[in-house]
């Protein structure tokens, strides 16, 4: 028998090992999802209907149309190709699904041919040794980094779709919690009205047990163990045991949601010493039929509802509604939820909250912060739980708008109400949110020791409600502190904890940011290789994600990646893309990309010109920007638009953007003939950033040094200065380039070509007449 592979674009599905790729690196998928994908694709030549779909892969005829939408839904964001985009599997409108990307077969049993590869050109003997383009260790990307994993507010909406399987960590004998694990509502019929029950009721059903006095498994959890079960009225025993040990959970409850000529039934399935039970109820809404099945479950297990609404209201019923709609990303149907809300439900507090958390998710900052003003200003005030997520939301809009100190005070102002009333303690989530928030807003002002206290009660608050996707929220921003502290091993450890969480649960956008600070952060650590195989995982993820801030952050960290590289046509047009929506606030990282871009191709001309745009007489200017702008005006001989950036220094240099300007005052002291001044600035520099320096300020300031010594003809100091930078030449272009040099100064034939070597290996596109900026 034949097996074929498919490709398609940067993509390929093997049938036969079940794994979908892109270039090489497996994407996990649902097996359902998989399923979905290898049977369109061996049926492209035509439209397959849903019914041949659900009989292909799922083998029987009462799956919901919704189950099959959202399994389709997890494979086209593997891949992109959700939404609009529809570029690999095309939705067939009332009919079902056709594959519409091109496919290329390949049989893997024929023997692949190598492709031709051109030799490498030889490098030229440089000159004078120099160095190339840095990543940089600056306030200003953890500014970025930092904010993305802040939220507006907590509620299930929030929560990005997660499905994403993985193996049970513990055996079916290991010990229960005392949890509530509530699982996805079965429904019928099953059309598109009441699709939004599924999810609605779930939640519904957690949040009121939770108010009455109950631990619940959060709801994006109970998604993901329940994502592969199928019908749960049909599981055995040891499904149900496999369900209560993952879930760390005493019990288990599926529902069944049924709508007859006499209004709604629900049913809860649950075990009970092994023996299957139900509970039901009846109701005229499926809300109403659920309150009423979860009010008779708590008297059977000796507990007493403490819900103020005996049976929901309309106004109750449309915001659970509006939560479905979020819970899976579907922000347009949240929306015309909102807008369609009755006159006299509309300015509800609970429907004007999640408006705010809307726009502020969708990226429209500003009218996020005018709705959560206007609810803090209401007479009476709104009840605390609300104020709280209120006042945290204007905190996250404040740190968006930079305004940290601001910012602090509002998360200081919701934990001063939850954690003096119920709210804090009946929701621990809630509170693990706002620490969060307020540890970031102390980090972003440079208070390390109250944000790590922070954070450390952040991580205790969603542990303590079971919420692993939260508590991972909190690790990420941890990695990011313990980056600022030099604590690279720490922080690496806490990313690779976090995205192993956001894997597992498909949180698309957290997991981008972590990528894209752990990219940042083996760049500090002078590991551009690694660096650029972390941020190709935040890059592919940005062409599902909405948020156009999180975007750009990747596109700015991604191009300081790929100049680290010598990948400078991919950087080039990295940089594009990311000017081309830039916001005027972005006019410094701008100028810096397009300085460092330039010098690196050796466009000496281009390079000058933007070194004579000097940013506005009030703005505080980087340090980074400042030294690509010295050495792109002292390429051309421009002493004097070199001195005017040194002028913009500030009077007090923070730490992170200390070694820039370093380095840019002693190559102006060079410049200007002051040999000695020059050399006494690099040593200085290079002291300091052996004690409290990353590996990044350390080669920068190194570097420096050793370049000085071999013009003024030290060799000796130099190779000195190299020889404790070596570990890093076998992964740095920099370091190679200058030790290459040192070699050729020295005469050593043997260790000119082995440096030659690492040299053709690491510079990429970068050419070798061309002297690197530091």
């Amino acid at each position: 028998m034949r097996l074929v592979r498919y490709q398609f674009g940067e993509y390929e599905l093997d049938p036969a090992s079940r794994e979908l790729s892109r270039r090489g690196e497996r994407i996990a998928l649902p097996p359902k999802s998989f399923e979905c994908l290898a049977y369109l694709v061996a049926h492209r030549d035509r439209a397959v209907g849903r019914d041949e779909l659900i009989s292909a892969v799922w083998g029987r005829v009462e799956v919901s149309d919704t189950v099959v939408a959202q399994t389709l839904l997890r494979a086209r964001k593997a891949f992109g190709d959700a939404g609009d985009r529809q570029e690999i599997v095309r939705t067939v409108p009332r009919f079902g699904y056709r594959w519409v990307a091109p496919v290329q077969e390949v049989d893997p049993s024929l023997p692949a041919t190598a492709p031709e590869v051109e030799a490498p050109a030889s490098i030229p003997t440089p000159d004078v040794p120099a160095t190339p383009v840095p990543a940089r260790r600056s306030l200003g990307p953890w500014v970025v980094a930092l904010s993305l994993l802040v939220v507006a507010g907590v509620v299930a909406g929030w929560l990005w779709w997660k499905h994403e399987p993985v193996a049970p960590p513990t055996t079916s004998q290991a010990p229960v919690g005392d949890a509530v694990l509530v699982l996805p509502v079965v429904v019928t019929p099953s059309e598109n009205e009441n699709a939004w029950v599924r999810l609605g009721a779930m939640d519904y059903v957690a949040s009121r047990l939770r108010r009455s006095g109950l631990k619940v498994v959060p709801s994006e959890q109970t998604l993901h163990l329940g994502a592969q079960l199928g019908n749960p009225a049909t599981l055995d025993a040891a499904a149900w045991r496999k369900l209560q040990v993952d879930g760390d959970a005493r019990w288990v409850i599926a529902p069944e949601a049924r709508r007859d000529a006499n209004g709604w039934r629900v049913r809860f399935n649950l075990r009970e010493d092994g023996q299957p039970r139900v509970v039901e109820a009846r109701g005229a809404t499926p809300l109403s039929a659920a309150a009423a099945a979860t009010d008779a479950w708590l008297q059977r297990v000796g507990r007493r509802s403490a819900d103020s609404e005996k049976t929901p209201s309309p106004l109750t019923e449309r915001v659970q509604r509006i939560d479905a709609e979020l819970f899976v990303g579907q922000l347009a149907a949240a929306r015309r939820l909102i807008d369609a809300t009755p006159r006299a439900q509309r300015d509800d507090p609970r429907v004007r909250l999640r408006e705010g958390q809307l726009e502020f998710r969708a990226g429209r900052v500003e009218q996020a912060a005018r709705l959560f003003d206007t609810l803090l200003a209401r007479r009476p005030p709104v009840e605390a739980s609300l104020r709280a997520e209120a006042l945290m939301g204007q905190g996250a809009v404040e740190i968006r708008r930079r305004n940290w100190a601001i910012a602090q005070d509002h998360y200081t102002q919701a934990l001063a109400l939850l954690e003096h009333t119920d709210a804090g303690a009946d929701n621990p989530a809630l509170l693990g949110n706002a620490y969060n928030g307020r540890g970031v807003s102390q980090v972003l002002q440079r208070k390390m020791e109250g944000a790590v206290r922070d954070m450390g009660l952040a991580r205790i608050a969603m542990q303590r409600s079971g919420d692993f996707v939260e508590a991972a929220m909190v690790a990420s921003n941890l990695g990011r502190i313990e980056t600022l502290r030099l604590h690279h091993a720490q922080a690496l450890q806490e990313f690779d904890r976090a995205i192993a969480v956001f894997e597992r649960f498909d949180v698309r956008d957290y997991l981008a940011a972590t990528w894209m600070s752990k990219a940042e952060t083996q760049l500090s650590l002078v590991q551009p290789a690694e660096a650029a195989a972390s941020i190709e995982h935040a890059h592919a993820l940005s062409k599902s994600l909405e948020d156009a801030y999180l975007v750009a952050s990747i596109r700015i960290i991604r191009s300081r990646v790929l100049l680290a590289n010598g990948r400078l046509r991919e950087a080039g047009e990295s940089i594009g893309a990311f000017q081309a929506k830039a916001e005027a606030r972005d006019a410094q990282v701008v100028q810096e990309l397009q300085l460092r871009l330039w010098l690196a191709r050796g466009d000496r001309a281009r390079a000058a010109a933007l070194a004579q745009r000097m940013p506005a007489a009030d703005a505080a200017v980087d340090g980074s920007l400042a030294l690509a702008a010295v050495e792109a005006a002292l390429r051309n001989g421009n002493v004097a638009a070199a001195r005017a950036w040194v002028a913009r220094a500030p009077a007090t240099v923070p730490d992170a953007s200390r070694t820039s300007w370093d380095v840019a005052r002693a190559l102006l002291a060079q410049a200007e003939g002051d040999r000695d001044g020059a050399l006494r600035i690099a040593r200085a520099a290079t002291a300091r950033t052996e004690h409290a320096g990353a590996p990044e300020e350390r080669v920068e300031a190194g570097l420096l040094q050793a370049r000085l010594l071999l013009a003024q003809g030290q060799r000796d100091a130099a190779a000195a200065l190299l020889g404790d930078l070596d570990a890093f030449a076998a992964t740095d272009y920099r370091v190679a380039w200058t030790t290459l040099s040192l070699y050729r100064a020295l005469g050593d034939a043997g260790m000119t070509a082995t440096a030659l070597q690492r040299v053709q290996a690491l510079r990429g596109e970068r050419d070798a007449n061309v002297e690197p900026a530091l």
